[in-house]
């Protein structure tokens, strides 16, 4: 598998800007101190613009030592809360393409957003090439990261649900492809407490050995038949495993699309997938206003 990120660590700049007089964004931080199993990791969390062939400009953070999450509120809340889990390759985070640009559509809808900021760094050896599960192999302390970040995230926002006005029982997961293969481990994951209440996984895969256990959370599920990086096959075995088991799940494969494609427009027919994803929100009554 080659990474979409191709940037030379030595072109990126030190920290996120924003814009004059911008409002401050709502951030938590995951953990009290220095976060679990990376106390050696230091340096400046760093930032670039890069252009990717049929994704477009995106923003990258990468040397991320401090996980937190930050908060993008709706005008209308109706309860629900959906943590939004990037992708990069475990090695950095396409902060607009995964991060705020979902974080914004769900606001849209009444559903209050938590953007994480989980650990990754840029790796020590140039990226090589390799098929997916070597791929998978070679980054699984990476992904170990990132499930037990994501699980803080959950733990700290269903604490302090009516904070963040949702309801502790109305929290989802959606990820993209490395947030994806994040996000499905959560989902699969044998402690109830962290689950999310509902996932979605773009262009993804179930890694873990084990078939998801009961109580495992209803699955939307998208992927592109000519994604060159996660093999749509990945995305049909998320399914079959949900269906092996009982539990609901949704797939929608799409022909064309590629990977990375989000929610922007690309004139291909995996541009409907958010469409699809609203109707399986509303007919799971996610978009209703409910107890906070």
């Amino acid at each position: 598998m080659k990474s979409r990120f191709t940037l030379p660590v030595a072109l990126l700049c030190v920290a996120c800007s924003r814009a004059p007089g911008a409002p401050s964004p709502e951030v938590v931080r995951l953990w009290p101190g220095q976060a679990p199993g990376t106390e050696s990791w230091s340096g400046n969390e760093q930032s670039a613009d890069a252009e990717l062939p049929n994704v477009g400009k995106i923003h990258v953070i990468t040397n991320v030592t401090v996980p937190a999450f930050t908060i993008v509120r709706s005008a209308k809340p109706n309860g629900t809360g959906v943590i939004v889990v990037p992708g990069g390759a475990f090695r950095a985070l396409p902060w607009d393409l995964d991060g705020t640009e979902p974080a914004h559509w769900l606001a849209d809808r009444g559903i209050t957003a938590f953007i994480l900021k989980y650990r990754v760094r840029p790796p020590d050896t140039p990226q090589r090439e390799e098929s997916f599960d070597a791929f998978a192999a070679r980054t699984s302390p990476a992904r170990e990261i990132a499930v037990a970040d994501a699980e803080q995230a959950m733990r700290l926002i269903r604490a302090h649900a009516k904070e963040y006005g949702v309801n502790s029982r109305r929290i989802g997961m959606i990820g993209f492809s490395a947030g994806a293969m994040t996000t499905m481990s959560v989902a699969a994951g044998g402690d109830p407490s962290v689950r999310p209440d509902f996932a979605v996984s773009l262009y993804g895969a179930l890694l873990t050995p084990q078939q998801p256990p009961a109580g495992a959370p209803p699955l939307f599920i998208v992927a592109a038949q000519d994604d060159p990086q996660v093999p749509s096959a990945k995305a049909l075995g998320i399914f079959q495993a949900w269906t092996a088991a009982g539990l609901p799940a949704e797939l929608h494969l799409y022909e064309k699309g590629g990977h990375g494609f989000g929610f922007r427009t690309h004139h291909l027919p995996a541009d409907r997938w958010p469409q699809a994803f609203e109707a399986w929100l509303a007919a799971g009554g996610y978009l209703k206003p409910g107890e906070q």
